[in-house]
């Protein structure tokens, strides 16, 4: 007997001891095979089998607390298509959050008109708008992590209270799951940020020494090839010196980047208007984008727009982001740049000082799994005339400035609805 039927059996009126053993069993049972998953994105499928499995409700909402940047982000939905997922989430500082962490339980909407009306204008606006009838904590440890939000009954009928009795116990045991995934995430995502660190630094002592040892005899080449330059007469010789010459300049280009990767320029901290930065840089590639046919457009989400930092590198690090978007999108697409304001007071104290969350969305062709963890390498590159040395600089000024970046892809083959890269860099705003 699968799941679902077990839990239909439950649900009729039965002995009220034999039927309570059996629902504590299957729920024990539920939360193993929750627990035995640490892989979010399987996690969320599941958890949402399962609801569906107690009651076919339409649509379904999964919303996690975000820590980067401070919200409860919708990260899961069913049933219903929204084409700013983005923009659906609640404010932890909001009456909807306070009231499900003080009461540590469901909300039937329709039932408590007055627990609506308590709630924000935003807030009453996003649940009409996506059709919640009722709303369910994620409680863990004594936290909000997470909720959950469902439609009606596909049936129209009331959810039943022997239904909500089996939502409440199921939930208590997702949030539980969720934060064992989280914590799993976490801590993966530590050690390939310790190992990427350990790699690079090793990279970057080799870097620097080949780079000096290439420099000298590249000067005296260059040198030597425009002292010829000087005595040849033919027209075609004279094209042929030229393009050494530019093949010289090309490796001493690459042997800067070097040099910049393995002993970066120290930042020259500043305060400054960060949304008049990204407006700037936008303008220097907006005429190569619309060329491409690729429209970029900015949401600044946060109030202030000051930032402690080093422009000039800063610049740098979006303006390299920006083209390797739109180098991305051959066909056209679109690049979205958010800003947020991250979370302040973070327990994670290699996170604690990131204030700032700034993301670059593209709807280009995505970069295959297996090179994905070598993007950051110096010299890997997919592209036909690349160095492979801008992430790599890019990883390093964020570095430098006390931040982190991180990156996520999916192929137009993994993902043919939803592919594109998603790259995410952490600043904080300084003093």
């Amino acid at each position: 007997m699968n799941f679902a039927r077990r839990l239909s059996s439950l649900l009729r009126p039965s002995a009220g001891r034999a039927r309570q053993e059996k629902l504590n069993y299957t729920l024990n049972e539920f939360s193993r095979s929750l627990t035995l998953i640490v892989d979010l994105e399987q996690l969320k499928d599941s958890v949402i089998t399962y609801l569906r499995e107690i009651v076919n409700v339409n649509p379904l909402y999964i919303y996690l607390l975000n820590i980067d940047l401070n919200r409860y982000q919708l990260v899961e939905s069913r049933g219903y298509e929204m084409p700013d997922e983005e923009n659906l989430f609640f404010d932890p500082d909001g009456p909807l959050v306070h009231w499900l962490a003080v009461n540590e339980t469901h909300l039937v909407v329709s039932e408590h008109p007055d627990i609506f009306a308590f709630f924000s204008e935003a807030e009453r606006e996003m649940l009409e708008r996506t059709g919640v009838e009722s709303i369910f904590p994620l409680m863990s440890m004594n936290r909000l992590t997470g909720l959950v939000c469902l439609g009606p009954k596909t049936s129209r009928e009331k959810m039943t209270g022997d239904e909500i009795e089996l939502l409440d116990s199921l939930m208590g045991r997702a949030a539980l799951a969720f934060d064992n995934a989280y914590l799993y995430q976490q801590q993966k995502s530590r050690l390939k940020k310790m190992y990427r660190a350990d790699r690079l630094a090793t990279l970057g002592q080799l870097a620097a020494g080949a780079a000096h040892e290439i420099r000298n005899p590249l000067t005296s080449i260059r040198s030597t090839i425009q002292y010829l330059q000087k005595s040849l007469i033919g027209r075609k010789e004279a094209e042929l010196v030229a393009e050494l010459i530019e093949e010289v300049d090309r490796i001493n280009g690459i042997i800067e980047g070097l040099l910049s990767f393995s002993k970066p320029t120290k930042p020259e901290m500043k305060r400054f208007d960060l949304e008049q930065l990204l407006s700037q840089t936008i303008a220097l590639v907006d005429n190569t984008a619309r060329k491409s046919g690729v429209a970029i457009e900015l949401n600044y989400r946060v109030e202030t727009s000051l930032l402690a930092a080093d422009p000039a590198l800063l610049k740098q690090v979006f303006l390299n982001l920006m083209m390797n978007s739109i180098e991305a999108m051959e066909d056209g697409g679109r690049l979205i740049i958010s800003v947020d304001r991250a979370a302040k007071g973070r327990t994670d104290l290699s996170s604690r000082r990131h204030n700032y969350s700034l993301i670059f969305q593209d709807t280009g062709q995505g970069i295959p799994p297996a090179d994905l963890e070598h993007v950051f390498d110096p010299f890997f590159t997919t592209k036909k005339d690349g160095t492979g040395l801008g992430l790599s600089i890019c990883y390093g000024i964020i570095q430098q400035h006390g931040g982190e970046i991180e990156i996520e892809s999916e192929t137009a083959k993994d993902n043919p609805e939803k592919h594109g890269t998603r790259i995410t860099l952490h600043l904080p705003a300084g003093n």
